[in-house]
């Protein structure tokens, strides 16, 4: 009695503790679950599963992989390596069996593309020379790929092209970023034809030959610095930009703030090439650098309203280190295969008062950017300069007066202070470049840096350079391009209320607008001189003259007009009619104001300038072309972007008012919002 008791207890017992596990007395089921990462591989190469055994101690499997090696193989740790061929099918399925329970399995699908390679990964190529790319497709019989660069197929003038070989040539000039105004890198792209999704790249450094060290004499727009600009921390320089010649000794002209280190230099000091941030060692003058020049005069730049921001340092000339002939890396006026000869400028300037704003073309040769091409902008410029006391110093501002600008982000980055700007056509001193934005480059006119670095006898210093000359080979894209660029880099636009109220005053005025016959219709689009404003666009017969000029506003709102061909619509046009009228027009014309209203509105401008270019938010007061009518004279006002500022008027005593927006204009590393 007592043993049957017992056993009957224990039973019990059994059978309460199988409930409490499920109930029903069995097990959960053995499962595994499996995991590919990554589950896209390209043909060879490998993904790494696992697998996770669910209700066993023992996370033991067996790995295969459906249909066979031509599938790929799988080791025993779950490293799985692709075919060397994309599969019929390329989604490939790999089972993890667990050996605690061999009648279930797990998958996990990993799918098969093809792969490409570029060679080399990467390449250093100068300006207008040539380096070949090869792309190998593994896993298709198709090779063919198309060649990017920047994502663009076959590349541009501005970043340079690639044919279908993959030869590369890079730009004129060294790529800059047209917000930032630096120097950036340029990415070749091979997309295979095979599989348009997948690509594969190589880095390009497009370097201009202006930044090498060279062996004596040196030509110049070249790399240079003051020997002593550097601290603990970092290195300076810019570009030695030409040669002139005073009392019949020869100097390289360049700005105060490369050569004089900002007022901070004592005269002697040694000017080096290449500068101390192209040294083989960065910052060390003792490393492949020469001494070419002594700092001999400056123009001070803290004075109250300095003339300009310039220094000249007296040539070394035993040995000789300075080419005689004042050649310049880049300025001839020849290229043959495609690389313009280096020569020197034209002695003979060009005076600022033979400069159209958005018009005269110019160009030059610098250390960062090497050798690039615009437009001018703008003359007459009072402008606010930022630098710096020496490396890393306290900021102060200069104020400048009659200075140049010249269109576009890209046609200087930092490094390039110093360079000579010429015009295209003759090689013709214009201005010496010493400060820019993210947006423009500001130049002194070279007749006042000559003329305040005369010496004690009032010896004036001269180019050296033939009289005349053909004109710079080089430019063969970028300036016609900067007019197109200047008038369509603001992305402003204007307010609803802004359109509405143009629509009714162009309404209102339409009798009077189109009673001129050379006017073929009236329409409302954006004002380019001031781009958060609405105009009354006028377009007129192109090539044939207005019987009356077209008023800078009708009804408080500004009038913009285009040159177009002959039109199917006519009259009183809809806004979508005005978009695809404006689109069919193209760019803006040339600039073409009479030399009297340029005169006029420099009258203008220094009426109000000294008041404006004080006032917060203001950058600087200048005279340039409307871009809203190319054949009237107009004052540019440079407004800090982001910073509040006086309401500017949209005309000033009967003389257009264009806005441009940007950052700071600064001596050093412009372009970058510090």
């Amino acid at each position: 009695m007592r043993r049957g008791a017992l056993l009957l207890f224990t039973m019990a017992m059994l059978l309460l503790e199988a409930a409490s596990c499920g109930g029903s007395g069995s097990r959960p089921p053995v499962t595994v679950t499996v995991a590919a990462s990554p589950n896209s591989v390209p043909v060879d190469g490998t993904s790494f599963l696992t697998a996770t055994v669910l209700n066993s101690s023992d996370q033991s499997v067996t790995w295969s992989v459906v249909g066979g090696a031509a599938n790929g193989s799988i080791s025993s740790t779950g490293v799985y390596t692709a075919p060397a061929t994309v599969p019929a099918n390329p989604q490939v399925t790999v089972t993890a069996t667990p050996q605690a329970n061999p009648l279930t399995s797990g998958q996990a699908s990993i799918t098969i593309t093809i792969s490409v390679a570029v060679t080399p990964a990467s390449a250093i190529v100068q300006t207008l020379r040539i380096s070949t790319f090869t792309a190998s497709v593994q896993g298709s019989s198709n090779q063919s790929v198309t060649w990017e660069v920047n994502g663009i197929a076959g590349g541009n003038n501005s970043v340079g092209t690639i044919n279908g070989s993959g030869v590369y040539q890079a730009p004129e000039s060294v790529p800059a970023n047209a917000s930032s105004g630096q120097t950036i890198n340029v990415t070749i792209e091979a997309v295979p034809q095979a599989n348009p999704s997948l690509s594969a790249s190589a880095t390009v450094t497009v370097t201009s030959p202006n930044q090498l060290g060279q062996n004596l004499p040196i030509k110049l727009g070249t790399s240079g610095s003051n020997i002593n600009d550097e601290d603990a921390a970092e290195c300076a320089g810019g570009t030695l930009g030409s040669l002139v010649v005073r009392a019949g000794i020869q100097y390289i002209l360049s700005d105060n703030h490369i050569l004089a280190r900002s007022d901070a230099a004592a005269l002697g000091e040694g000017i080096i090439q290449p500068g101390l941030i192209d040294t083989p060692s960065p910052c060390s003058a003792s490393s492949g650098s020469s001494v070419v020049a002594h700092l001999s005069q400056f123009i001070n730049i803290e004075q109250t309203n300095p003339p300009a921001d310039a220094a000249i340092a007296q040539v070394v000339t035993s040995p000789a280190s300075v080419d005689s002939s004042g050649t310049i890396i880049e300025l001839g006026d020849s290229a043959p295969n495609g690389v313009p000869t280096d020569e020197p400028p034209a002695s003979t300037i060009l005076p600022v008062s033979s400069l159209v704003p958005n018009s005269t073309a110019v160009a030059k040769s610098g250390r960062s950017t090497g050798l690039t091409c615009s437009t001018i902008e703008a003359v007459n410029i009072d402008a606010s300069v930022q630098y710096q006391r020496g490396l890393g110093g306290a900021s102060f501002t200069a104020i400048y007066h009659n200075q140049i600008s010249v269109n576009g982000g890209t046609f200087s980055a930092a490094g390039d202070s110093g360079s000579l700007i010429v015009s295209q056509a003759g090689a013709q001193p214009v201005a010496l470049l010493y400060a820019g934005s993210s947006t423009d480059t500001i130049g002194a006119p070279v007749a006042t840096v000559l003329a305040n670095l005369a010496d004690a006898n009032k010896n004036t210093p001269t180019f050296v350079g033939p009289a005349t000359r053909g004109p710079v080979a080089g430019c063969t894209s970028a300036g016609a391009d900067a007019l197109g660029a200047a008038s369509q880099a603001n992305p402003t636009k204007p307010t609803a209320a802004e359109i509405a109220k143009a629509e009714a005053v162009k309404n209102q005025k339409a009798p009077q607008l189109l009673s001129d016959p050379s006017v073929l219709a009236i329409g409302v689009g954006r004002s380019l001189d001031r781009p958060n404003h609405a105009a009354i666009v006028v377009f007129v017969q192109k090539g044939q003259p207005l019987v009356r000029p077209v008023p800078h506003t009708v009804g408080g709102v500004l009038t913009r007009v285009v040159a177009a061909p002959s039109l199917n619509k006519s009259g009183v046009l809809d806004q979508q009619s005005t978009a695809e009228l404006l689109k069919k027009s193209g760019l803006p014309e040339r600039a073409n104001p009479t030399p009297e209203q340029f005169a006029s509105a420099t009258s203008v401008k220094d009426k109000y300038s000294s008041s404006m270019v004080h006032q917060p938010g203001i950058l600087g007061v200048g005279v340039t072309s409307s871009l809203d009518n190319p054949s009237d004279a107009a004052i540019i006002v440079y407004v800090e972007t982001g910073k509040s500022h006086s309401p500017i008027p949209l005309e000033l005593d009967g003389v257009r008012v264009r806005v441009k927006y940007t950052d700071k204009f600064r001596a050093y590393s412009w372009g970058r919002r510090l």
